[in-house]
């Protein structure tokens, strides 16, 4: 099971779906923790 680089919750396949969580660097981060992190808000292309 997958967990959130910040907040180390499990990620759901359901939070793949919603598009909630992203994989960078080989990370799994919900967009929340990567805002709050980075200060910055993650955008779909």
């Amino acid at each position: 099971m997958n967990c959130c680089a910040l907040c180390n919750e499990p990620i759901d396949e359901i939070d793949f779906e919603v598009s909630s969580v992203e994989v960078i660097n080989g990370e799994y981060w919900h967009a929340d923790c990567f805002a709050e992190y980075f200060s910055e808000v993650l955008e779909k292309v």
